[in-house]
Parts: C-alpha cells; structure tokens; sequence
C-alpha cells in the first residue's frame, strides 16, 4: 500500500527513532489493532517508537481530554467541567475560566464529535487503513527538514497552533483544519510517557498533503537532492 511505502521512505531519509504514524477515523476496527485502556498520547508513543496498533474507543480511552480531543465523547456538561478543573486545579495551565474558555474559543480545533467509532492508530508502514493523518515523532532538525519538504511545491508557508495538548495539536487540529500542525508535546504527556525526549514534537501532516513531501525528497535538499551552489557562491563578501 502506497501510505506504507511513503512510511518506509520518509523514516530512512529523516533517520526517525521509531515510525511514521497513520491516524484513521473509522467505524470499523484495524485487525491487527489492540483494544486495550490507554491515554491517546500514550498510544501515538507506542505506535511511533514501540510499533502497536491501538484501536481506540469511548470505553478505552482513559484521559478525558484525549476523548474529546478523538471525538469520542466529553462534550456533555459534566464532562466539560471536568476537563476544566483538570486544567485548572489539576494540570494547572489554564489560570481560570475565563483564561479556559479563551483557549478553547480561540482555538483552530474543532473536535471530531460522532465523526467514527474507532480512531485507529498505528505505524503507518504496517498500518491496514488509508489514514488520515501521518505524525513523525521527530526532533527539532528533522521538523526543519519536513517544513522545507512541505513547502517545496506549494510555497505555502507552514502555520502551526502550538498552544494545545499533544492529542489535540498533533490529531484534531490537522484534521480539522486540513494543514499541517506541530506540538511540543504538553507537560502532563511528558510526565505520563515516559519514554518522550526532551527534543521529541510531533509533525501531523492531513493524509492528502503527504505526496507532495514524498516526492520533494529526491529534488530538494531537505530530501535527499544535492545542492546547486555552494554557499560560499551565494554569500556577499
């Protein structure tokens, strides 16, 4: 499947620790998928870096930020109010309700309530489903690389949301608004994975927009094509 060979590519030329990972919103669950309780985070780190398929659910998914995050639930007001004394009280990065309400207001996220009932994540070069979303756990150097890669074609300047939680900055904001979006990865995912480095963001990139990074790589030199001129040519002296 052509999704699993840009995988393969994209893992060999960037050097990743670990495996592009393919998100997929679908009514029907991946096979090769586990059904077990996990934070949303938590499963994009086991698919990056461990190789797991989860296939996760209402009723697996343990975080509630990571529900609504998914669409798989807390939009009624009882679980509204429970993320919001999490953010508050809990995680304390919210101030108040009125800061709360702010970021979720002014947010370019809209959750994807109702939209399936499984969200399948896995690594995207054994991933069974045409995903909708590919995540490069990466460091900072190969994020470079993948914004040149991005822009190679388009000229399109990447604009990221970068104040979200990591299942909300690396899931619901790209799907939601069709472009590509980096997160830092939040403190609480850092605190609950332990396996995250300190230099560990996530690069999502809508499904649809994949190709065009793919098949940058050999003519651009954030791929794997030389450069025409040296520096020294182009450099006012």
């Amino acid at each position: 499947m052509i999704w699993q060979d840009y995988a393969k590519q994209l893992k060999d030329v960037l050097a990743l620790d670990g495996t592009p990972v393919g998100v997929a919103f679908s009514d029907e669950p991946a096979s090769n998928g586990k059904s077990t309780k996990s934070y949303a985070c938590m499963a994009l780190y086991q698919a990056a870096r461990k190789g797991v398929t989860f296939n996760i659910t209402a009723s697996t998914c343990t975080c509630p930020g990571g529900l609504r995050s998914l669409g798989l639930g807390g939009s009624n007001a009882e679980q509204a109010a429970l993320v919001k004394r999490f953010l508050i009280h809990g995680e304390k990065f919210s101030s108040c309700n009125a800061s709360f309400f702010r970021s979720r207001a002014l947010s370019t996220s809209q959750p994807p309530s109702g939209v399936s009932k499984y969200v399948v994540v896995g690594p995207m070069d054994e991933f069974e489903l045409k995903p909708d979303l590919a995540l490069m756990l990466c460091n900072p150097a190969q994020a470079s690389r993948l914004v040149t890669l991005s822009t190679f074609e388009s000229g399109i300047p990447v604009v990221s949301q970068l104040s979200s939680s990591t299942c909300g900055g690396a899931v619901s904001i790209p799907l939601s608004t069709g472009r590509i979006n980096v997160t830092f990865l939040d403190l609480s995912s850092r605190h609950l994975v332990k396996g995250f480095k300190d230099s560990d963001l996530f690069f999502s990139v809508p499904y649809f927009l994949l190709r065009s990074i793919v098949e940058s790589i050999p003519l651009c030199t954030a791929g794997t094509a030389e450069p025409g001129m040296s520096l020294d040519e182009v450099m006012i002296k």
